[in-house]
């Protein structure tokens, strides 16, 4: 297989998901009292300075670069997003 079509492929396969948020909801679940025990405990992580998206990531082992590094002008913007993205049921 020629070069050129080999990178079609990779493009084409890149382009069949709807969106990353699909991706990303497929990928990660997070119960509603898992999401509510982690708020709890994410004062202890405050404490370290770990901002409140870089806490959730670490917790659950997710690689979200918009929740890791952005700071969030408010803590329920943060937590709207995690619940759009994360929390099943949501």
């Amino acid at each position: 297989m020629p070069e050129q079509d080999k990178q079609m492929d990779s493009f084409e396969h890149m382009t069949n998901f709807s969106s990353t948020d699909d991706v990303v909801k497929n990928l990660h679940q997070v119960t509603p009292a898992e999401f509510e025990s982690w708020k709890q405990q994410y004062t202890f992580d405050a404490l370290y300075g770990l901002r409140y998206g870089q806490s959730f990531c670490n917790r659950f082992g997710i690689t979200d670069n918009i929740l890791y590094y952005t700071q969030f002008p408010t803590t329920e913007q943060c937590n709207n997003y995690i619940r759009k993205n994360y929390v099943a049921g949501s």
